[in-house]
């Protein structure tokens, strides 16, 4: 069984940073480094071990949620839940092709 490291928010309770999915613990906590600096040391951002299967679903939603933020920012006027479908749609879709 493979696994990943990735980073979870214990204040939002929810992962984050989809970038950050390394095979070792030192190498998320170094990505994490480079990315937000000190404030890394934060106590609500920890490591937590994930199948490398669920870690590969965990970044898909989490990369779709940015890109749904993204053009939500932009397009206000369009609920957010209807952005977030046509995302996930697009990518099943390009995903198939």
């Amino acid at each position: 069984m493979e696994c990943r490291y990735m980073i979870w928010n214990d204040v939002k309770k929810e992962f984050q940073f989809p970038k950050i999915c390394e095979t070792t613990e030192k190498g998320a906590n170094t990505l994490l480094f480079k990315f937000i600096g000190n404030d890394a040391r934060k106590y609500r951002f920890e490591i937590k071990k994930v199948e490398k299967e669920k870690a590969y679903k965990i970044r898909q939603e989490l990369k779709d949620n940015i890109k749904a933020e993204r053009i939500h920012r932009e397009l206000n006027n369009i609920p957010f839940q209807e952005i977030l479908i046509l995302v996930i749609r697009n990518r099943e879709y390009l995903d198939k092709n």
